[in-house]
């Protein structure tokens, strides 16, 4: 039940990046902090970026939603640099026991809640009992693993977790089980529209799924992030659409918002744009029920008969293709891997022959697609690739959010889709990607399962979890259990008196908490 329910979960995550960061590419348009010029520590900084319907974790579908609505005035225990490791934001240092089965951090001192409360382990503890506790809610499934939380000291904890597993990180890292929020702001119970954090900004004004707006702290002490609260105003406003975003950036009516990564939407020199460190991938998924996909050498022609390197050229300028299905920034990830499935029209006819379709095959049913990050143009490229080794498939284009529902009713024969989750975790990335039945209908291999087990161990050494996470990529790999086409999705544009943007304060499944953003006069 736990595997299926952090399935859905992630599947909400994925349709959040869609509508908040909907996946972005950058390209073009001159590079980060392209403007210079004297800091404005009285500007608004305006984002369009997107806006959740409540500003309460416990309410929240996903993850996505808390980041882009809330990172002004929330601080999480735990951050993702860009560089996908896990570094000191409230917690300063962690450790598991030696049987793995405890966390115990160390938190930051000096730290105080908008509202005057102290930030300390008495105040870890009832967030993560008010977690624990909300019924029904993400939030609540994503510190599933926790069985516990005691105060070990003024400003010490341990955490007490149901079996030994490095996901703990992941969720003490996400705005969903990492944020901290005020104790009295909890007992309120207005945390809907009013949240109280430990962060650089406290909310103005709120108008659910449409704009909130937040003024720097004015506490003696306030901001405990030096980094942070460069700027007296944000006002964060949800997506209107894709034009109307380009439209309001190339105006000045908005300072930054996120970018679809086609060149010819701005003019050069216009804008800003940067590629946001992302461990996302887009690929083609395979129903290994419905034939002739359960068999292995037609899954192998699939693969080479993709044109990547073509597809990415035409929509996806800034990303890498890949072959091998696992993110390119996370242990075991390896580079030879990508030599398996080089474009290959005749290998792919030769093995369609071998599998006993010298003549070709039809795949029954329809491949499900969105218009998301322009994965229905590369559907429609590779539909294009197929015909020409001989393999015919069907595309159904629908809404993403429809898309996510239908495929694992398992009716289908395979579907375009991001291959991404908010986490850094590798355990909880090969269950999203190998495992969850919301992604695997068709099931998973026993062996890829013996594979998988045990690397969240914490108490194995890195270079054990790599080789055991490697070993499991080479089974999918080989196995031809999916077709990769690109890695990293996730880019932003801003007008050039924006500052900062290649110094992002965190990211996590493609959306940038822009905490260190600033601007000039």
């Amino acid at each position: 039940m736990r595997l299926w329910r952090s399935g859905i979960r992630q599947a909400t995550a994925l349709v959040a990046a869609v509508v908040a960061a909907t996946a972005l590419a950058a390209c073009g348009g001159g590079g980060p902090n392209a403007g210079g010029g004297t800091p404005d520590p009285n500007a608004t900084l305006r984002i369009m970026y997107g806006m959740s319907q409540s500003l309460n974790p416990a309410d929240a579908p996903e993850p996505g939603q808390m980041t882009f609505s809330t990172w002004p005035v929330y601080d999480r225990l735990i951050r993702v640099a860009p560089d996908a490791t896990y570094q000191p934001m409230l917690a300063t240092k962690w450790t598991f026991t030696p049987d793995g089965k405890t966390l115990n951090l160390t938190l930051r001192e000096g730290v105080t809640f908008s509202d005057g409360t102290p930030f300390d382990a008495a105040a870890v503890a009832a967030n993560i009992e008010y977690y624990r506790s909300a019924d029904k809610s993400t939030v609540q499934t994503n510190v599933a693993m926790i069985s516990g939380v005691e105060t070990v000291g003024d400003h010490e904890v341990a955490i007490e977790l149901k079996k030994p597993t490095t996901e703990i990180l992941s969720a003490l890292s996400n705005t969903l089980g990492g944020i901290m929020m005020s104790p009295k702001a909890i007992e309120s119970g207005d945390l809907a529209s009013h949240p109280v954090g430990t962060g650089a900004y406290v909310i103005e004004s709120f108008r659910p799924g449409e704009q909130a707006v937040y003024k720097r702290r004015t506490d003696q002490g306030g901001i405990w992030d030096p980094k942070s609260g460069k700027v007296a105003e944000v006002v964060i406003s949800r997506i209107a659409g894709p034009d109307a975003k380009v439209n309001a950036l190339k105006s000045g009516q908005i300072d930054l918002t996120t970018w679809e990564g086609d060149p010819s939407t701005y003019a050069p020199g216009q804008v800003q744009t940067s590629v946001l460190p992302s461990l996302n991938m887009v690929g083609m998924y395979f129903n290994t029920k419905v034939k002739p996909l359960d068999n292995l050498q037609v899954r192998q022609a699939i693969n080479y008969a993709i044109d990547r390197d073509g597809i990415v050229a035409a929509f996806a300028q800034a990303n890498k293709p890949q072959v091998q299905p696992w993110p390119a920034r996370l242990p075991g990830f390896d580079e030879a891997r990508e030599d398996t499935y080089p474009y290959d029209p005749e290998k792919a006819k030769q093995l369609l022959a071998d599998a006993g379709y010298p003549g070709g095959v039809t795949i029954p049913g329809e491949f499900l697609i969105s218009k998301a990050a322009k994965i229905d143009k590369a559907g429609e490229t590779v539909q294009a690739n197929l015909a020409a080794v001989g393999i015919t498939i069907n595309l159904r284009s629908m809404d993403i959010l429809a898309q996510v529902t239908e495929w694992p009713k398992g009716a289908n024969p395979g579907q375009f889709q991001f291959q991404s989750i908010v986490s850094i975790d590798p355990y909880a990335w090969l269950q999203r990607l190998f495992v969850l039945p919301l992604w695997n209908p068709s099931g998973v291999a026993p062996e890829l399962v013996g594979l998988i087990n045990g690397i969240d161990d914490p108490t194995i050494s890195e270079a054990d979890r790599a080789a055991k996470i490697g070993k499991a990529v080479d089974y999918a790999t080989d196995s031809a259990l999916s077709a990769p086409l690109w890695g990293g999705v996730g880019g932003l544009a801003a007008g050039h008196k924006v500052q900062g943007l290649d110094d992002i304060g965190s990211t996590n499944g493609g959306v940038a908490d822009l905490r260190y953003i600033s601007m000039t006069e």
